[in-house]
C-alpha cells in the first residue's frame, strides 16, 4: 500500500508539473500576444493622431475660427502703406432721382427735399442678339463697267454673324479657353443666340482663312526680328499625336500645329536666309539652322541642379553646379550693361575662356561628366547673347508664350477634332506691355501668364 501511495503521489506530481508547464506556456503566449497588441495600439494611436491633425488642418482651411483677430490685423493696407480700394468712377452715364411718395411704414404722404444721399452703382446692361437685315444695293460703275456692292460696317462678306459675335467667340475660345459646349451655352443663355458646337467649330475654321494675311504679317515680323524665340510641345488632335510649335519675339507670338517635330518646321518658318539670334532650348531640330543661337541657361542649370541634388551626387558635381551658378550670375550682370559691341566682344572672349576651362577639365565621376558633355555641345551658344542687343540668356519668354496652348491642351484633349494638320495654324499677337501675353488668331490680350509649362 505504501508503494501504491507513493506511485499515486508521483503520478499526481507529474500531472501537476504538466499542468504548471502548460500554464507557463500559455502565460508566455499571452505575454507575447499582449506585447503585439500594445504595439498595434501604439501604431493605431499614432495613425489616429495624424488623422486627427489632418482633419483639424482641413477644418481650419474650410471653416473660419471663432476667435477674434489681434488688434492691428484688420482689413485694408498696413499702417504706412498706400491703400488700394475701388475708386469713384470719373464719369456718370446717367442719374436717377429716387424718392418716396408715402412712408413705407405707415403710409403717410411725404414731401420731396433737397437733402440727398448718393449711391453709385456699376452694372452690366442686359443684352440680347440684334438681328439686322441689310438691303445692299447692286450698283453699276460706269468707269469700271462692273457691278459693285457696299459691305455693311461691322460685318464680314459671306458671314451670317457680325464682328461682335465673332470677336466674343474668339475671346471665349482662345483667351478664356472655354470648350465649345460652354461657348454654345454662354451664347444661348446670355444673348439668346443659338449656335451649335459644330457651327462654332466651322466659324473658327472660316476665320482661320480670313486671317491668312495677318498671319503672314506676323510671320514676316518674326523673320525680321533681331531676337526671336522658339519652343515646342506635344499636341494631340482627335487622338492623333501632333506638335504645337511656338515662334515668338518680345511683341509677337506665332503658333503652328504640325504632325512632326522635325527640323523642317523651323526651317520653313525662318526661311532660307534667317537673320538675328534664336534663343532656344537644346532640342536638335534647331542645331543646323544657319543663324546665331543662344542656348537656354535655365535648362542647363535645371539639369545641373537635378544631378547635384541626388543622394549619390559627387563632390565634383556639387562643385560644377556651384561654378555654373556663379558663371550665370556674372553673365547676367554683364548682359544687363549698356550694349557697346567692342566691349561686349571683349567680355564674350573672357567668358569663352571660362567655358573652355570647364570643357577641358578632366572629371572622374559620371554625373559631372554628363553635365560637362552638355556644356561641350552648347559651347559658345551659352554666351552668344552677349553679342546681340536685348538678347536674353534664357528661353523663359517662349515658355510663357506657349503656356496658353498647354493649358488649352489640358482642358480640351481633342482640341481641334476633325482638323487636318496641314491646314491648322494659329497666330498670336502679344500686347505691347512690360509683361507681354499672347492670344491665337490675332486677338490682342493683356494680363500675366504663368512662367512654367
Amino acid at each position: 500500500t505504501a508503494e501504491n501511495a507513493r506511485n499515486a503521489q508521483q503520478t499526481r506530481a507529474d500531472h501537476l508539473e504538466q499542468k504548471v508547464s502548460a500554464q507557463a506556456n500559455r502565460i508566455k503566449g499571452l505575454e507575447e500576444e499582449n506585447n503585439d497588441l500594445k504595439k498595434e495600439v501604439a501604431e493605431l494611436k499614432s495613425r489616429l493622431g495624424l488623422s486627427v491633425d489632418h482633419a483639424k488642418k482641413l477644418a481650419g482651411m474650410i471653416f473660419k475660427s471663432n476667435t477674434k483677430k489681434n488688434a492691428g490685423t484688420g482689413r485694408g493696407a498696413k499702417e504706412g502703406h498706400t491703400g488700394h480700394g475701388r475708386t469713384t468712377p470719373q464719369h456718370i452715364d446717367r442719374e436717377v432721382d429716387v424718392y418716396l411718395t408715402n412712408c413705407y411704414d405707415c403710409g403717410t404722404p411725404l414731401k420731396q427735399t433737397a437733402s440727398v444721399d448718393e449711391h453709385i452703382v456699376e452694372d452690366i446692361p442686359q443684352t440680347q442678339t440684334v438681328i439686322t437685315r441689310y438691303c445692299i444695293e447692286r450698283q453699276w460703275c460706269a468707269n469700271c463697267h462692273k457691278e459693285v456692292r457696299g459691305i455693311p460696317q461691322g460685318t464680314l462678306p459671306g458671314m451670317r454673324f457680325g464682328i461682335g459675335t465673332l470677336t466674343l467667340i474668339l475671346f471665349l475660345k482662345y483667351r478664356m479657353r472655354a470648350p465649345l459646349a460652354k461657348i454654345e451655352e454662354i451664347l444661348r443663355s446670355k444673348y439668346t443666340l443659338t449656335i451649335t458646337g459644330q457651327g462654332i467649330q466651322e466659324l473658327l475654321h472660316t476665320l482661320k482663312t480670313r486671317f491668312t494675311r495677318q498671319y503672314n504679317e506676323l510671320l514676316e515680323e518674326i523673320r525680321r526680328a533681331p531676337v526671336k524665340h522658339a519652343d515646342e510641345t506635344g499636341f494631340r488632335i482627335d487622338g492623333k499625336n501632333g506638335w504645337c510649335w511656338l515662334f515668338a519675339t518680345p511683341r509677337v507670338a506665332l503658333y503652328t500645329i504640325e504632325e512632326t517635330r522635325g527640323k523642317g518646321v523651323p526651317e520653313r518658318i525662318f526661311g532660307h536666309d534667317p537673320t538675328g539670334v534664336l534663343v532656344r532650348d537644346d532640342y536638335g531640330a534647331y542645331e543646323k539652322l544657319p543663324m546665331a543661337q543662344q542656348s537656354c541657361w535655365a535648362h542647363l542649370l535645371r539639369t545641373s541642379h537635378e544631378h547635384a541634388e541626388k543622394e549619390t551626387a559627387s563632390e565634383e558635381m556639387h562643385a560644377l553646379h556651384h561654378e555654373l551658378k556663379e558663371l550665370f550670375e556674372a553673365l547676367t550682370t554683364a548682359n544687363a550693361r549698356p550694349f557697346i559691341l567692342p566691349e561686349r566682344r571683349a567680355v564674350h572672349a573672357s567668358f569663352q575662356k571660362s567655358i573652355t576651362t570647364i570643357i577641358n577639365r578632366v572629371y572622374i565621376t559620371a554625373d559631372a561628366g554628363v553635365v560637362q558633355t552638355r556644356i561641350k555641345n552648347q559651347n559658345a551658344n551659352l554666351i552668344e547673347a552677349l553679342l546681340h542687343e536685348h538678347a536674353p540668356l534664357t528661353n523663359n519668354h517662349a515658355e510663357r508664350m506657349i503656356r496658353p496652348l498647354v493649358v488649352t491642351r489640358k482642358i480640351s484633349p481633342s482640341f481641334f477634332p476633325r482638323a487636318s494638320f496641314t491646314s491648322l495654324s494659329l497666330a498670336g499677337f502679344a500686347a505691347r506691355e512690360k509683361r507681354a501675353t499672347s492670344t491665337p488668331l490675332g486677338m490682342t490680350s493683356s494680363g500675366p501668364l504663368n512662367p512654367r509649362r
